[in-house]
C-alpha cells in the first residue's frame, strides 16, 4: 500500500472569518475522483495532538467536520484511491469551505495512464534503441503508439516498483521515428527532441504530469539519454489532431 505523505492544498475561503459564531470551527468541502465523479463514503478526519475527529462522505460526495483552531491535518482515505493529508494551521473558529478534494484512484497497474473523460487510458510501453556512426548517435523508438485526443492532457504517473516517479524525461518523435542523436565530431553536442511538463507529487510512487502538445508523437524516457545510451525503455504515445 501507499506511504502516506502531507500533500499541500490550496484552502479557498468562501465564507467570512466570523469569531465566535460557533462553537467550533467547521470544515465543508467535496471528494472527487480525478474525473469529476463523487466520491461516497471517504473516511474524513480532523487530526491533532490528543484528538480525532471523524466523518465520511455522502453519497454526493459531501462533507463537513468539526474542528478545533490550532494546527491539525484533515486526511481523506477510501479503499482504492490514494489517500491524502492536508495539514491546515486555523486560529479562528469559523465555517470555512476547502472547496473539491481529489482522491484519484489507484491504476490498475504501475505505468502512465492518460486521465480521460471518466476513467485512466493506459500509455504503450516501448524501447528506443540506438544507431552510431563515427560522427553521432541517433536514437529511435520500436512499437506503436497510444493515440491521444486532445492537446491538453494530465497523465498519472504510478510505479510499482520504485517508488520514484520523477525519473521521466519527455521528447518529441519526428518522422523517421527518431528522438534527435548526439553528435560526437567535431565536438560533443547534445541535439535531442527534448520537451517540458509539469511534475506534481501526489504520493511516494504518485505522480500528476501536466503538458500541453502539438499533433505528433511523443516518447516518455525513463531515465535520460546519455552518450552511453544504446538501449532503453518508455511509453510512446500520439497526440492526434
Amino acid at each position: 500500500m501507499f506511504r502516506k505523505i502531507f500533500v499541500s492544498v490550496i484552502v479557498v475561503l468562501l465564507a467570512s472569518k466570523a469569531v465566535c459564531a460557533f462553537e467550533s470551527g467547521t470544515l465543508r468541502g467535496r471528494v472527487t475522483d480525478g474525473f469529476g465523479k463523487p466520491v461516497n463514503f471517504a473516511n474524513i478526519a480532523v487530526v491533532s495532538s490528543g484528538s480525532k475527529t471523524k466523518t465520511t462522505s455522502d453519497a454526493v460526495g459531501v462533507f463537513s467536520i468539526d474542528y478545533n483552531p490550532g494546527n491539525f491535518k484533515l486526511t481523506f482515505e477510501k479503499e482504492g484511491y490514494v489517500s491524502l493529508y492536508v495539514p491546515l494551521s486555523l486560529d479562528e473558529k469559523t465555517d470555512l469551505s476547502v472547496g473539491d478534494i481529489t482522491l484519484w484512484k489507484i491504476p490498475p497497474k504501475g505505468g502512465l495512464f492518460v486521465v480521460g473523460d471518466g476513467d485512466y487510458i493506459g500509455i504503450n510501453n516501448t524501447e528506443y534503441y540506438s544507431e552510431a556512426s563515427s560522427k553521432e548517435r541517433r536514437f529511435y523508438i520500436k512499437g506503436s503508439p497510444t493515440v491521444i485526443k486532445g492537446q491538453d492532457i494530465k497523465i498519472i504517473d504510478f510505479q510499482t516498483d520504485n517508488p520514484l516517479v520523477v525519473g521521466k524525461t519527455l521528447y518529441s518523435v519526428d518522422s523517421k521515428g527518431s528522438l534527435g542523436s548526439i553528435i560526437f565530431y567535431p565536438s560533443q553536442k547534445y541535439v535531442l527532441n527534448k520537451e517540458e511538463d509539469s511534475y506534481t507529487k501526489i504520493a511516494d510512487n504518485v505522480g500528476m504530469r501536466k503538458v500541453n502538445l502539438p499533433p505528433g508523437r511523443y516518447f516518455y524516457c525513463t531515465g535520460e539519454i546519455t552518450i552511453r545510451s544504446k538501449i532503453g525503455f518508455g511509453f510512446f504515445f500520439e497526440i492526434s489532431s
